[in-house]
């Protein structure tokens, strides 16, 4: 009997460490950025588009800055100077990429005449460090890259925005000690916190209810990355801002329910603002509703912004 049970154990331990690993630890730098490794069928109408977008990122001059999170990991990104008093931070989403998932929005703020920050992720891209956090960590690059800026360019404004998990990424961190030139947050299908998108995807694509896994991810995640995936949540992190948010979701998003951003902004105070595409999937909002995200991201920055 005591053996049937140490074979169990470990058993459950190989399954844990598996998911671990599935989840958290970073993969090789295939080339995500690969239009064939990427697409899928509701990109396929926007190939061209996306390539485009991409190429502009590309060749449009730029130079790549690195800084030092707080915890050592060797940060990266490109930052394209407009000689402007503004600029905005972009964070891309898990196992994606900068260029991928900002391949129709790096053109579009540079036309507005933004200076873009477009970051890496911790464990993506030329950025360092071995596991994704789902945010919990990234949450606190995010005011890494802007004492970096501050201190290099001296903005006087700064607007932070993500996609995805980018978007985790950048409420989470309002949980911190933002510089005061941070003047807005821009969040596009969101998750509400590195538990709930386990669950949800643990039961979309295993077939298994994950919450019973939770608390073992989670120490697995305080024993080999020191953070925990139950105690950050975007519910909680915006309740005692007055930054103005701007929240943008697909409502036929099958990956990240869009009830987690209508869950995450009943939670904001009055400067906040949720668009909602009702035929876009997930991250496509802009793509698909071109004009309207347009028109609601110009009226927010104008109103976060001074003389925008």
């Amino acid at each position: 009997m005591l053996y049937f049970l140490v074979i169990v154990f470990l058993l459950f331990i190989a399954v844990v460490l598996y998911f671990f690993s599935l989840a958290f630890v970073r993969k090789s730098n295939a080339d995500i950025d690969s239009m064939d490794t990427t697409l899928s069928d509701a990109l396929k109408p926007y190939n061209a588009l996306i390539e485009k977008g991409m190429e502009f990122i590309k060749k449009t001059p730029h130079k790549w800055y690195y800084t030092t999170a707080f915890d050592g990991v060797k940060l990266a990104a490109r930052y394209y100077d407009n000689n402007s008093t503004c600029t905005i931070f972009l964070f891309h989403g898990y196992r994606s990429s900068a260029e991928h998932d900002f391949s129709c929005a790096v053109e579009m703020y540079d036309k507005m005449g933004f200076n873009i920050l477009l970051a890496d992720q911790r464990a993506h891209g030329k950025s360092e460090g071995k596991l994704i956090t789902f945010g919990v960590k990234e949450s606190q690059d995010v005011v890494s890259w802007a004492e970096f800026v501050n201190a290099k360019f001296s903005p006087k404004q700064l607007i932070i925005s993500g996609i995805s998990m980018g978007a985790t990424t950048v409420l989470l961190a309002l949980k911190h000690n933002l510089p005061e030139n941070v003047k807005g947050v821009i969040a596009d299908c969101g998750f509400t916190s590195p538990a709930d998108i386990i669950e949800k995807v643990g039961k979309d694509s295993f077939k298994v209810n994950a919450h019973f896994f939770i608390p073992f991810l989670n120490l697995a995640c305080k024993l080999f990355g020191k953070f925990s995936i139950t105690k950050d949540y975007t519910v909680d992190a915006v309740k005692n801002t007055d930054l103005p948010i701007m929240f943008i979701h697909g409502e036929k998003d099958n990956f990240v329910p869009c009830e987690m951003t209508k869950k995450t902004f009943a939670k904001c105070k009055e400067n906040c603002r949720m668009f909602l595409s009702k035929e876009a999937g997930h991250g496509l909002s802009f793509l698909v509703d071109t004009d309207d995200v347009l028109a609601q991201l110009k009226s927010f920055l104008e109103f976060c912004i001074e003389d925008f």
